[in-house]
């Protein structure tokens, strides 16, 4: 498969486009692989693995912490409910607030979704050279900290 017509369209000098796409290529191919191998949409995994990491959380700690709107939390946590990979419970210290938390199944589907993850991410580094990712890795984090208004703070 080829890079897309557009990769080119403003030039070298615009890295900031050719992450963009990247990025959502990245998103495409994690979203069909995610439904291929676990039935899940990337929207259920991202809410999945954001309250694993966070432990017992309401629903705007995760949209917080992953940029996620209400609305698809609202529709992951009606897939993941059913299939017990999440509960929800009332806050005892917050009459109307519900914490998240996951189950020991949504755990272990988590640990199984990241080590896919983390094989294809090898493949697709398996071709640069550890010190270019190192700067790599150097280059994004700088542009990401130059970013003033970051939305997932």
């Amino acid at each position: 498969m080829g890079l897309p017509k557009v990769w080119y369209l403003f030039g070298e000098d615009h890295l900031p486009y050719r992450i963009l796409l990247l990025a959502r290529m990245l998103e495409r191919e994690t979203q069909n692989q995610l439904m291929e191998q676990f039935s899940l949409s990337l929207a259920e995994w991202r809410l999945l693995a954001i309250a694993c990491a966070m432990g017992p959380c309401t629903a705007s700690d995760i949209g917080g912490a992953g940029g996620i709107d209400r609305a698809e939390i609202s529709r992951a946590m009606r897939k993941l409910e059913p299939k017990g990979l999440v509960v929800r419970e009332a806050d005892p210290n917050h009459g109307k607030r519900l914490i998240i938390s996951v189950t020991p199944a949504g755990t272990e589907l988590r640990a199984r979704v990241v080590a896919a993850r983390r094989r294809r991410f090898r493949e697709l580094v398996q071709n640069i050279p550890p010190e270019e990712r190192a700067v790599l890795d150097s280059a994004i984090t700088t542009m990401a900290q130059a970013i003033k208004d970051d939305p997932v703070d």
